[in-house]
């Protein structure tokens, strides 16, 4: 009896045993190589593969084939294994962009729009309008836009008396808004986002033409896909957050929630503030954030409206998820449906951009990428047979 006691006593004592997982194997170049589309040739299949494995190792990510095989689907979506991506008739659509806002300003914008494209920057042979009909590339419309945006500010205030008037199409800001170029490189990353991901002290310039080489477009577009913990269930919807925006699958889903909780229709677009083009929130309330003020009278009176406006300040981060806010959201879902609510859904917004001919939306974007995805993955089974 002693014994047995003695026995269980032990054994209650002992560390569980936890089977070991094994972790996914890790790819070679040669392998990485493999999976590529076949319209990729030669030697450019290897160093493809060179450039993903090096933005992976960046990010601390492991190479394993399904995360290989989603940088890898991304790239053929968005460029077509491409460094700097040639866009048919891209430089028509902005003349006709700057011929329309020109136009607003009367004589004198068009007359400030034809000296500028007849000017040139300094040391080049060919006018900023020669340069523009000739590109052909995302970088040959990005560097004109900046050229001119130089020729701009130090030449234009000295030449017309009427600059204030005019600044309104050529001022600073105004004509950086001109340039079509928000996303760059084999994997169209933002701009934006690759300049902050930088670093303070980073060239946006500099930041810029990396996009347009191999190792740098590939370099901020993965780490714009895969920087970010989500608890996904599959790669559709990250593929989705890479054209919305981080957390857009998510949070789509917990509007869709709202939605049924208040009565009130939401666009499930995965934004729950209103922001502006650069990308920062703006002052007046979203139709969302109305929305979760209504639940919180209605299902949630121990929420004060001030932490339900500071939990949305969240949205975009990881920890929004731990917010009384939406906790309370996912308990009062399947308190009042008796279903469990679902962690992510497709965001619904239609995409809109000079480099994209007829309409598109997100959950287009994310399904197309998906089908390479699977595609990718069909070849790495296939391989390893």
């Amino acid at each position: 009896m002693a014994l047995a006691m003695l026995a269980v006593a032990c054994a209650a004592r002992a560390p569980a045993t936890v089977p070991d997982v094994p972790a996914p194997p890790t790819l070679s170049v040669a392998q990485v190589a493999r999976l590529l589309p076949a319209k990729v040739k030669g030697a450019e299949r290897e160093a493809w593969a060179r450039d993903v494995l090096a933005a992976l190792d960046a990010e601390a990510e492991p190479a394993s084939p399904s995360v290989v095989c989603q940088v890898l689907a991304v790239i053929e979506q968005e460029s077509g294994f491409q460094a700097d991506p040639a866009v048919p008739g891209l430089a028509r659509l902005v003349r006709q962009k700057l011929d329309a806002t020109a136009g607003k300003l009367g004589p004198l914008g068009r007359r400030v729009l034809e000296e500028v494209l007849a000017s040139k920057a300094k040391g080049a042979k060919r006018s900023f309008g020669a340069r523009l009909d000739a590109a052909r590339s995302e970088r040959d419309l990005d560097r004109l836009f900046r050229d001119m945006l130089a020729y701009y500010e130090e030449e234009y205030p000295a030449a017309y008396a009427a600059a204030d008037l005019a600044s309104s199409l050529f001022g600073p800001s105004s004509f950086a808004g001109q340039n079509p170029i928000t996303t760059a490189g084999s994997m169209q990353v933002s701009v934006r986002y690759a300049v902050e991901k930088a670093g303070p002290d980073a060239d946006p310039d500099a930041v810029r033409e990396s996009l347009y080489t191999r190792a740098g477009g590939v370099r901020y577009g993965t780490a714009r896909l895969l920087g970010f913990e989500a608890a996904y269930d599959a790669p559709l919807f990250r593929f989705a957050d890479y054209n919305s925006g981080v957390y857009s699958s998510r949070n789509a889903a917990l509007q869709a929630q709202v939605s049924k909780l208040t009565g009130i229709e939401l666009a499930t677009d995965g934004d729950l503030r209103l922001y502006d083009k650069k990308g920062e929130p703006r002052d007046e309330d979203s139709q969302s954030l109305k929305a979760l003020l209504v639940f919180r009278q209605r299902h949630a009176p121990e929420l004060s409206e001030r932490r339900v406006r500071r939990d949305v300040e969240q949205e975009k981060t990881a920890d929004f998820e731990t917010t009384d806010t939406y906790l309370a959201v996912k308990r009062v879902y399947a308190k009042q449906t008796g279903q469990p609510p679902v962690y992510a859904q497709l965001p619904r917004v239609t995409l809109k951009s000079m480099k994209l001919s007829g309409e598109r939306t997100t959950a287009w974007f994310a399904k197309s990428v998906d089908a390479r995805y699977q595609q990718c993955l069909t070849r790495h089974r296939q391989a390893a047979r």
